[in-house]
């Protein structure tokens, strides 16, 4: 049922994976890095599911289309192709893995489902201050931000102000690392935006706690989206799929719900 192919194969020029090519982006940056992915493992059923693969050590990516119906098929050649490299994830639309959960009663084991979002066009919102760029003295203020949110986040337990100090500097000169002063022009909020296979991609949204419930962060969101619409682009952004809080934030914003991305660890 699956094959090899080449990294450059029709199947992703489809007009199905160009579809969930947003929500897809990983697998489209190693399929056409050639020079930081060399040799990568490719597989496809030739029709509407691919497989890719950078190296042992990653996890196995699968995209398949909403027509795709040969979920134990699937699963049977994953195990069957990457038994060597376990343990191993992998990263695929949601409704796999709940899938494999009620057919295969597997347990859950480190998962982590990300919301796919876009944004065509915004909502209207009230602005309560500013945004802006952060002044010289107030580096080690975004830095402390920045080591806070990947502690939150998971991203980074262990992050330490020194490691940051450069990129909190990007927040005073960089018009895509921005921040959300308030009425009195106190810094509360900081976000910024990347280009992502010619998406602009939105992170790193985090607000001070103590001004947390104020729509900082729904403001400085709404900013960045407005700049990369005006620009002819379609902005993202990936959220945690079970924490409310901010998907209502986004969905404020005018963001909708693209697709549901989930890694977890499967048990062979």
């Amino acid at each position: 049922m699956f094959n090899k192919i080449e990294r450059n194969d029709n199947i992703f020029k489809s007009e199905q994976f160009i579809k969930d090519s947003l929500a897809f982006t990983i697998m489209v940056s190693i399929l056409n890095n050639t020079e930081k992915y060399p040799t990568i493992k490719v597989f496809s059923n030739g029709k509407n599911c691919a497989i890719v693969n950078s190296d042992p050590e990653h996890a196995i990516i699968v995209w398949y289309a909403d027509d795709f119906d040969k979920k134990n098929e699937l699963y049977d050649f994953i195990k069957q192709e990457f038994y060597a490299n376990t343990p191993f994830k992998i990263m695929t639309k949601r409704d796999f893995y709940d899938y494999l959960t009620t057919n295969h009663k597997i347990p859950e084991l480190q998962v982590q489902t990300l919301g796919v979002y876009s944004c065509s066009k915004l909502n209207n919102i009230k602005y309560i201050g500013h945004h802006g760029q952060a002044k010289p003295e107030e580096v080690e203020q975004v830095a402390k931000m920045i080591v806070n949110f990947n502690k939150e986040t998971g991203e980074g337990p262990n992050a330490k102000l020194s490691d940051y100090i450069l990129k909190a500097e990007e927040y005073t000169s960089n018009p895509l690392h921005c921040v959300w002063r308030d009425e009195n022009e106190k810094l509360v909020a900081i976000a910024h935006m990347s280009i992502d296979q010619n998406y602009p991609r939105i992170s790193g949204v985090y607000t001070e706690p103590d001004e947390r419930g104020k729509s900082y962060a729904k403001m400085l969101v709404h900013y960045l989206t407005d700049q990369a619409l005006k620009n002819g682009k379609t902005p993202m952004l990936f959220t945690d799929y079970d924490y409310e809080p901010s998907n209502r934030c986004y969905q404020a914003v005018g963001y909708k719900l693209d697709c549901a991305i989930t890694n977890f660890l499967p048990p062979l």
